[in-house]
Order: C-alpha cells, then sequence, then structure tokens
C-alpha cells in the first residue's frame, strides 16, 4: 500500500522524519518496504515565462525561446508547435533526468546554444499530452519549482500489509496506527 505522507498528515500530526517514522511502523508490525520521492525530478524543473520567439537561422520547423525564470534569462530551442510569448511552461534544467530516462544537458541544436528543454506533460511524467510544450496555468509564480507549483513535493512509504492487519488498509487506518 502506497502512504503520502502529505494526506496522511491530513488524519494525524507527525513530528517525525519519514525515516524514524518508517521504523515505528515496522516495529508495531507494518513493514514499510519503501521511502520514495517519486516526482523528485522535478526539483530541477522551473516555471518559465516566454518573454521572445525567434526563427531558428539553420531550420524550418525550429523556433529560438527566450525564456525568464525572475532572476536569470535562458535562450531554448524548442520544435513544439504552440509556442508562444507571454505563457508560462516548464522548463527543464540541465541534470534533470526525466522519467524517459533522458539527461537534460545544454546542447547545441543545428549550431544554436540550447540551455535545456522546454517540456510536454508526457515528457515529465505528469499526463498524456505530447502535442507541445505544456501551457501553466497564467497563476503560477515565475522561477519556482514545478514540483512546488504542482504541489508534489511529498514522501511515499510503501508498506507491506500482512493478513492479520486489515485494520491498516486504508489511510485512516494507518492514520490510527501512527496516533
Amino acid at each position: 500500500m502506497k502512504v503520502p505522507l502529505n494526506w496522511l498528515k491530513e488524519f494525524v500530526e507527525i513530528d517525525c522524519s519519514p525515516t524514524e517514522l518508517a521504523e515505528w511502523l515496522t516495529m508495531a508490525g507494518l513493514e514499510v518496504e519503501e521511502i520514495t520521492r517519486p516526482f523528485s525530478y522535478l526539483e530541477k524543473v522551473q516555471v518559465v515565462r516566454i518573454t521572445a520567439i525567434k526563427p531558428h537561422p539553420n531550420a524550418d520547423r525550429l523556433k529560438i525561446c527566450q525564456v525568464s525564470d525572475g532572476n536569470k534569462d535562458y535562450e531554448i530551442v524548442c520544435g513544439a508547435p504552440n509556442v508562444q510569448e507571454g505563457v508560462l511552461v516548464p522548463l527543464a534544467l540541465p541534470g534533470c533526468t526525466l522519467p524517459s530516462g533522458l539527461i537534460v544537458k545544454e546542447a547545441k541544436i543545428r549550431g544554436i546554444k540550447s540551455a535545456g528543454m522546454l517540456c510536454s506533460q508526457k515528457e515529465l511524467g505528469l499526463g498524456e499530452d505530447h502535442s507541445g510544450i505544456w501551457l501553466l496555468p497564467s497563476d503560477f509564480q515565475v522561477g519556482t519549482k514545478l514540483i512546488h507549483a504542482l504541489y508534489l513535493n511529498d514522501t511515499v512509504l510503501g508498506i507491506s500489509i500482512t493478513p492479520n492487519r486489515g485494520d491498516c488498509l486504508s489511510m485512516i487506518g494507518v492514520a490510527r496506527e501512527v496516533a
């Protein structure tokens, strides 16, 4: 059973680390098999605004997008058909490993340096849309890490429930055990 700690905290106060909680639950008979942060790769994805777009001099379908995180400007080569000035989009920075296994790096694309990658929902593992870059809601804060903007900064406990602990097959049951 997967137990997101943010959800568990809606039912019970937790004042220890996930590791300590896992040890306590295991000693109480609920074996914690894993502790994960499933969206930790989003730490290297920022909400940015596209400030300018110009055509790529060496490619018909590519565009050079100037984007800003509020503190720094980046130049990104993008081939998405839906890029437009003024919209908020996710920018994967160099070093980000996407769910597909792709590691984002600075790269020269047809002679122009690209300082990251503007991403679709599918590339980020957050949906099935891959028709273009993900146009984020306009109320997101520029410069925010996407993991915080989407409230995905959570730790998940993987708990093995034994047959004699049917009382813990729900969040309420696990919360009772924690309380």
